[in-house]
């Protein structure tokens, strides 16, 4: 930019000094055009505003995840943080706002307030590109729950720095006493299909041998990233083939308030804890994986 202006300025310098009139005229045209070429889209940049108007409460790492954005003017938009393709959004038009989708793809799990964008704009002769980064705040936070890992296999007996899972008496087994209409939360193997048949809504049966203790699933997280990740996905896959069965489930994790334990009835909250869950920076440095106990 420096350079084309100086030659720019040259240029006029010396039709100024020694060139005749058309030659004036003309370089003051491009020595114009150029000028405003090359500093007209840091000002564009500078005024456009963008603002997140719409965007998901759940995603999975890894998934694409569309947010709506508005802009006054037309600029190229770039997510950052997290991560996504490029796309044009704006004008607004004379009937009012018009939605712009800007799909981002979260590498890792996390719950995000806001999203970090790049504002683009070579506006008005695409001579030169000016860029700005704003981190806009979502209309509520996105929790990116990690993707659904292979489940560690029951076990009767720990194992150093490996997770436990131990198994407890399903939640269906019993001598069923009848029939009663379907919660959240209830088993899909309780489904009493004739029942439901009958009385035109969702029956699950209704058990006599009362229901077993919950299986608490703890997951402590490593340090590093990468490994963190892993043990979620794995305790992701726990969490769920434990609900599958029918089993009560408490989930314990660690949040930047505190330890947390808690029940979680489906995938959807097992996702958005571990979305919140941290890493134990302990002194021994070891992570451990996740298990149930």
């Amino acid at each position: 930019m420096a350079v084309a202006v100086m030659i720019v300025a040259i240029w006029w310098l010396v039709a100024h000094n020694g060139g005749s009139g058309w030659v004036q005229l003309l370089g003051d045209l491009v020595f114009g055009v150029l000028c405003i070429g090359i500093l007209g889209p840091g000002l564009v940049v500078g005024r456009a505003r963008v603002e997140v108007r719409s965007a998901p409460a759940d995603g999975v790492a890894g998934w694409p995840v569309v947010i709506r954005v508005v802009a006054r003017t037309r600029v190229r938009v770039r997510p950052v943080e997290p991560p996504g393709d490029e796309v044009f959004v704006g004008p607004v038009r004379h009937e009012g706002a018009v939605d712009h989708r800007v799909t981002v793809v979260p590498v890792r799990r996390g719950v995000h307030d806001t999203v970090t964008l790049d504002i683009a704009s070579a506006a008005p002769f695409a001579l030169q590109w000016w860029t700005r980064r704003v981190q806009l705040p979502l209309p509520s936070s996105l929790h990116v729950s990690p993707r659904r890992g292979r489940a560690r296999p029951p076990s009767t007996s720990p194992q150093e720095d490996v997770g436990e899972v131990r198994e407890q008496p399903r939640t269906d087994m019993g001598l069923p006493r009848g029939a009663r209409p379907y919660v959240p939360g209830d088993s899909r193997r309780l489904v009493h299909w004739g029942a439901t048949a009958h009385a035109g809504k969702l029956m699950v049966r209704e058990l006599e041998q009362p229901s077993a203790g919950p299986v608490t699933v703890d997951v402590d997280l490593p340090d590093d990233p990468e490994e963190a990740e892993r043990v979620a996905e794995g305790a992701l896959g726990t969490v769920v083939q434990l609900l599958d069965t029918g089993a009560p489930v408490l989930l314990g994790t660690l949040e930047p308030s505190g330890p947390v334990l808690a029940p979680v009835t489906d995938r959807r909250g097992a996702g958005r804890r571990l979305a919140r869950a941290v890493a134990r920076r302990s002194v021994s440095g070891a992570g451990a994986g996740a298990g149930a106990t």
